[in-house]
């Protein structure tokens, strides 16, 4: 039986797709032609008859789901249940509705194409092989959390679809919802955990976590842990390090984490489909692992073992990419112990949670991002830190104080503040969020041959940029934005239809390259900061991370100097409560002034079709 909130969903689906040529086929060409799937209803209300129409349509629907499928090997899970689930889930277009008599003794015809079924079914279809593609990448960039994302939504998504979808695994080839579960577990069971250093602190045990995949440092994971009375994370793990904090060392000598395998929170609340799909299966790993640790003269200290509690059977093993290593470049390193004892005060501040206490060792604008960067969440210092100061950039910059950000929803992300000193005064004029190791060599790597002061600029840059969105500094980002900027957002069409309601069509830009399902809009820049505002607004925190970059000069006009103007396109993570995303993020700067400004800013999806550098690069400068 057909639950009234079913038939509810899928009244207003259908009024929502209502096409406007109601009448090009007659009523008895509908229900005698095989072209539509139908439904007609009766009632003392006009509401009533929509109802049963509806229901005696799911049914149609049903149906034509089955003969659409005709002889294939149906998902062993198939049933009529979930033939209901795949209809509420699916984001029908063009269906039609006719009032065929008025109240008191209603009836009504809703009708659509027969093909606008099979649409829907190979839209899914393609966004499972999507997810596991995008997953492989993740996995052999080392980015774990986004590796085991993809492939658990392509497998409830796989759960949820009548027609088996098969993938490919290392040379092995099944059906999606087999073969994804044994490679969950087999990107499970190469992770490994160890305690590198930790200690007694305010009476709770701090210690820091390193995490290696296939025997390398993951660029990005995510786990939680019961700190004694309550469950704490995610906490973001960055460069291969994460943190945990405890009310009391663990009597077995054990430290339990469980690593984030569903990511039910970060689904887009109008991605139907993918809501759907959770609704109607959660499949369940054994994600827990158990990491030994010792406790001695006040310091913890690594066990003789990890325990993994998750095994695979088998392992489908994707390659990770080798660690991108920094070609050497000649840094002038400083030692002052000024600028030594100004950190150390920093972080003694840092500690007590006063930024007051190392106000002396500011300049007053540095002091006031300081004081706003300590109040973006609860900011605790997390293990040693290595220092070094070098001189580059008008700047010495000092790196690098461990941080761990953790927010009211209990999610954290661990960063490392970097320090930018006035050479003269030996005060810190500003303080940023470092970029990845990855990131910072691929920045580097890029600008060897290119003016010293370039590659630090582009450095610092992005940065600040990161973390202007972790401070919420709109003042910040409108000042780094042409007022005549290009500004390019790009919308990922689901089934559900877009994020925040239906695209506004006087915006759209097309670009040949770009895929089918990727709409872009064209934004100025008081359009831009007025959609950043409301978002900053609506959630405590909103963290950007960049991996993975491409960064080149620019030829511009001759009145730009060489080394002027750069592209960079970098992998761009967003994280906000309730929602994330990933793409590539492509920026045009000018660095003639005093600061770069952006000139052209570009979002896109990471897809194989999408429109490289160096082609934006040709057409910007054509």
């Amino acid at each position: 039986m057909i639950g009234r909130h079913f038939i509810k969903l899928l009244f207003w689906v259908c009024m929502l797709g209502c096409s406007s040529n109601m009448y090009a086929q007659s009523n008895e060409e509908v229900k005698t032609s095989g072209k539509y799937v139908w439904g007609e209803g009766s009632g003392v209300t006009t509401e009533k008859a929509e109802a049963t129409a509806m229901a005696q349509m799911s049914r149609s629907i049903s149906v034509s789901i089955i003969d659409i499928l005709g002889k294939k090997k149906v998902n062993n899970e198939y049933t009529e249940e979930r033939v209901l689930q795949t209809i509420s889930a699916a984001k029908f277009r063009n269906v039609q509705i006719r009032v065929l008599e008025e109240e008191p003794e209603a009836r009504v015809l809703c009708f659509m194409d027969k093909d606008e079924v099979g649409k829907v079914l190979r839209q899914r279809e393609d966004r499972i092989l999507d997810l596991v593609e995008t997953g492989k990448k993740a996995e052999e960039r080392l980015q774990i959390d986004d590796a085991l994302r993809c492939y658990y939504w392509a497998l409830v998504l796989s759960k949820l679809n009548p027609d088996p979808v098969n993938v490919e695994f290392a040379g092995q080839e099944g059906q999606a919802s087999s073969l994804l579960p044994v490679k969950i577990k087999s990107v499970l069971q190469m992770l490994k955990a160890e305690v590198v250093e930790g200690g007694l602190v305010n009476n709770r045990v701090d210690a820091r976590v390193k995490f290696t995949y296939n025997g390398k440092d993951v660029s990005s994971l995510q786990f939680k842990y019961n700190d004694g009375q309550s469950i704490v994370g995610p906490v973001v793990v960055k460069d291969g390090i994460g943190e945990v904090e405890l009310v009391g060392f663990p009597a077995n000598e054990k430290l339990r984490l469980v690593y984030e395998t569903r990511f039910r929170n970060e689904i887009d609340p109008a991605d139907g489909d993918l809501n759907a799909a959770f609704g109607a299966s959660q499949p369940k790993f054994d994600s827990t692992i158990d990491v030994a640790m010792k406790l001695r003269g006040g310091e913890v200290k690594a066990g003789n073992e990890v325990t993994p509690v998750a095994t695979a059977s088998q392992a489908l093993e994707i390659t990770p990419e080798a660690p991108r290593i920094r070609k050497p470049i000649e840094m002038r390193r400083v030692n002052n112990k000024q600028m030594f004892d100004a950190v150390l005060k920093a972080e003694e501040a840092i500690k007590n949670r006063k930024p007051e206490q190392a106000f002396q060792y500011f300049t007053p604008e540095g002091y006031q991002l300081f004081s706003k960067m300590l109040k973006t969440g609860q900011v605790t210092l997390s293990g040693k830190s290595d220092y070094e100061f070098v001189e580059a950039d008008n700047y010495v910059i000092g790196r690098a104080t461990h941080v761990k950000v953790k927010y009211k929803t209990s999610k954290a992300f661990m960063e490392d503040i970097v320090y930018r000193f006035d050479p003269s005064s030996g005060k810190i004029v500003s303080v940023a969020f470092a970029l990845s190791k990855r990131a910072e060599n691929d920045i580097m790597n890029a600008a060897a041959k290119w003016p010293e002061v370039s590659r630090w600029v582009i450095l610092n840059f992005m940065e600040d940029y990161q973390t202007a969105f972790a401070m919420k500094r709109l003042d910040f980002i409108s000042s780094i934005f042409s007022d005549n900027a290009l500004i390019i957002t790009g919308t990922v069409l689901k089934s559900a239809g877009p994020k925040g309601g239906m695209l506004d069509q006087s915006k759209l830009v097309k670009f040949s390259d770009s895929p089918t399902n990727v709409k872009y809009s064209k934004y100025t820049k008081e359009e831009y900061i007025n959609r950043l505002s409301k978002i900053f607004k609506q959630n405590e925190f909103v963290h950007l991370s960049f991996e993975d970059n491409v960064t080149n000069m620019i030829e511009m006009p001759s009145n730009f100097d060489r080394g002027a103007a750069f592209g960079i396109q970098i992998r761009q993570r967003y994280a906000s409560q309730g929602y994330s995303d990933e793409g590539y993020l492509t920026l045009f700067l000018d660095t003639r002034g005093e600061s770069p400004i952006i000139r052209v800013r570009l979002w896109q999806p990471d897809y194989t079709e999408m429109i490289t550098l160096q082609k934006f690069i040709s057409n910007f400068n054509h």
